[in-house]
């Protein structure tokens, strides 16, 4: 082959949809493509499985349908990149037979590497190309890293050094604000006695004022104490839901297992350990999953020392009747029995019971689009006779045109078999069918006398943001 572009990689965006990526660059070998995956956060990880390359080398489809993965989604970037193998396997024979073709393969492998090289080189920092040699102190470059470094680090102390001073002096304007309310009683007391009218004016005046210096000495308490560093096990809230501006913190809703829990979070493991009404067994918990894709508790294993996350949608809220009342207990460092009765109570109040009998006008009309076709959806290699399986709930639409008359596209769900067919009077008439179908349940598309056009799996408005 000839080399004619100096391509050696490819970076696209997600779009939640698209599973089949180009490769416009030249490979010696199948096997000398790398894929990379990147998430928004900026975390890159090089992948092992879940994508086939098609034997053309210009295709490659990630995730795959078998894999069960859903396509890349918005902010993640997915990276094709050649990487050559440094080996040179030509051996010329003395005399032998001198094969124009094994030449330029040796050529092009050299190429594809200068190409590879000068690629890496382009992402390296580099000097002035006219710097001379001898004034490349790159010991010194590394020594002003360092020193920035440092001096970063004596920021941050410094910093937690104002916050811790900033805490202490908000307890101390808390404990005036307390004598000043106890001073501010006892006046009132006594100006009660002396004259009524005056007394209940005074109280009025006075109280407020105590309100005012309480309030604002518990607000300068928050904001300095958030300031510092969080206890390891501290459940908060952040304003932010990226791992940057979080370090160190565990979020307790992404279904994470965490091995020696009991060594690095020993008050959360103790907590965990003490109050059942958080633990499920690992088989309860997975049905759980897939039953309605979230599970509220934790599996704790305390042979192997390790607890596994809840798993919710979004947050841990007040959206949550089972878990939010817990963590304001663990948070607030009361007893379970204080806060069930207020926290259980308000956080239930207006939710629906399980048949939802008690659903308002509103909440009818939303539970009853739950099932309809939302607008999210992916859309599958139309090939005839194909077996898939749906990765929720949701509906499948197939769709051809007839080649012949009375031509026909089919479509069967699960098992005892739903099926429709439709067909088609004509040549060239576009025949469809539209079939619910369940999270987990095999689905097969078909025709006869007819083309695919279209095998498109629809998610349930219930399920579309697993899309």
């Amino acid at each position: 082959m000839t080399v004619s572009m100096q391509l050696t990689k490819r970076i696209y965006a997600g779009n939640g949809v698209t599973r089949e990526w180009e490769i416009d660059f030249p490979l010696a070998s199948l096997d000398d493509l790398q894929v990379y995956i990147t998430s928004p956060q900026g975390y890159q990880t090089r992948l092992e499985a879940n994508y086939e390359l098609n034997a053309a080398g210009n295709i490659l489809t990630y995730p795959t349908l078998a894999s069960g993965l859903s396509p890349l989604a918005s902010g993640w970037m997915i990276t094709l990149v050649r990487q050559t193998p440094l080996t040179q396997n030509i051996d010329l024979l003395r005399q032998g037979e001198l094969d124009a073709e094994v030449l330029e393969q040796g050529y092009d492998k050299l190429t594809l590497l200068v190409q590879e090289l000068s690629e890496k080189i382009d992402r390296c920092i580099k000097y002035p190309v006219s710097t001379q040699t001898t004034d490349l102190e790159t010991e010194t470059f590394l020594n002003n890293i360092l020193a920035a470094k440092e001096a970063a680090v004596n920021a941050s102390t410094q910093a937690v050094s104002s916050a811790q001073a900033a805490s202490q002096s908000a307890q101390s304007a808390q404990s005036t604000a307390q004598l000043a309310v106890s001073d501010i009683s006892q006046a009132k007391q006594t100006a009660t006695t002396e004259i009524n009218t005056l007394a209940q004016s005074l109280e009025e005046t006075l109280s407020q004022t105590a309100a005012t210096a309480t309030s604002a000495a518990q607000t300068a308490q928050y904001y300095a104490e958030r300031t510092l560093g969080k206890l390891v096990g501290e459940i908060y809230y952040s304003q932010s839901s990226l791992a940057a501006d979080n370090p160190g913190a565990l979020p307790l809703f992404t279904a994470e297992t965490i091995s020696s829990a009991d060594e690095l979070y020993p008050d959360f493991y103790t907590w965990i350990s003490t109050h059942s009404g958080l633990q499920i067994a690992a088989a309860d918990y997975e049905t759980a999953l897939v039953t309605g894709g979230v599970c509220p508790k934790y599996v704790l294993d305390t042979t192997n020392k390790t607890i596994r996350l809840a798993k919710l949608a979004t947050e841990v809220s007040a959206a949550n009747t089972l878990l939010y009342p817990w963590v304001c207990v663990y948070h607030a460092a009361i007893p379970a029995s204080t806060a069930q009765a207020a926290e259980f109570q308000n956080a239930l109040s207006g939710k629906t019971d399980v048949d939802l009998g008690n659903l308002a006008n509103a909440g009818k009309i939303v539970a009853g689009k739950m099932s309809l076709p939302a607008d999210n959806y992916a859309d599958l290699s139309p090939v005839s006779g194909t077996q898939y399986t749906a990765p929720a709930d949701g509906w499948v639409n197939v769709r051809g045109s007839t080649t012949v008359s009375n031509g026909y596209v089919y479509c069967s769900v699960g098992a005892p078999t739903n099926y429709l067919i439709c067909y088609g009077p004509t040549s060239g008439y576009e025949v469809a069918v539209l079939l619910p179908v369940r999270a987990g349940q095999s689905f097969n598309a078909a025709a006869g006398g007819a083309t695919l056009s279209r095998v498109r799996f629809i998610y349930a408005e219930g399920s579309k943001s697993l899309a």
